[in-house]
């Protein structure tokens, strides 16, 4: 196969190297489960499967492991981290006082174009979810997107990026445990409660909203991990 970006870079934009290109196609078999937990990530098959180079294999995995998503083990090499209660835990403690503060922070700053844009993703997810049953890749991408525009005008840049690559590892768990995890939907509701307070301009109870949904999003993965590990019959 050959690596290719998934949206074409845009005017200006810089373009993607062969690590970076790696890295957010072995990111994307991790967080789709084609990868699944344990599974080995050798440099020459993953080489020889991409068509380059193993240096750049290296460098991806490297990432991947930074990000939590692999870790390289003594004789073994790289494998794809296994499900983990206590690390679901713990990136869910660690991820909700980040959220809390940066919902605090944004709502501060946040315009009539931000309350606009995330009433329309929010919408978008119920007419979707109404007809039949949201799709888990659909409810990815706008569960991002909700995100990541709720915190935008908190303008910390670190914040942002620290938020994102722990949200990158949660979405991971999100993503397997998803067949036994009930309804996709089912932080639609606490999404809903949390642009409410946005909209009124209720910084302290944005905060609040958006620690009580990272800690409930980890109860709910945390009873799907207790499911999938529950002996069949």
């Amino acid at each position: 196969m050959t690596l290719r970006p998934a949206r074409a870079p845009g005017p200006g934009a810089a373009i993607p190297s062969l690590p970076d290109l790696a890295y957010a196609h072995l990111q994307a078999e991790i967080l789709s489960g084609a990868l699944p937990p344990g599974a080995p990530l050798r440099q020459e098959d993953i080489a020889t499967r991409l068509a380059i180079s193993r240096l750049p294999v290296r460098e991806a995995l490297a990432r991947l492991e930074a990000d939590g998503l692999a870790v390289l083990r003594p004789r073994r090499g790289y494998i794809v981290t296994d499900l983990d209660a206590d690390e679901i835990v713990d990136l869910c403690d660690i991820r909700a006082m980040l959220e809390e503060r940066a919902g605090f922070l944004a709502t501060q700053r946040r315009t009539q174009e931000d309350v606009a844009a995330l009433t329309a993703i929010l919408e978008e997810i119920d007419t979707l979810d109404a007809d039949g049953g949201i799709a888990l890749s659909d409810f990815a991408e706008r569960n991002l997107a909700f995100h990541e525009r709720l915190f935008a005008p908190c303008a910390r840049p670190r914040l942002i990026r620290l938020m994102a690559t722990l949200r990158g590892s949660v979405d991971r768990y999100a993503r397997m445990t998803a067949a036994v995890a009930g309804s996709l939907g089912r932080a639609q509701p606490e999404h809903w409660l949390i642009l409410d307070a946005y909209r009124a301009g209720d910084a302290t109870e944005v905060g609040r909203l958006c620690r009580a949904h990272v800690e409930g999003t980890a109860g709910r993965l945390i009873s799907a991990l207790e499911k999938l590990r529950m002996p069949a019959g």
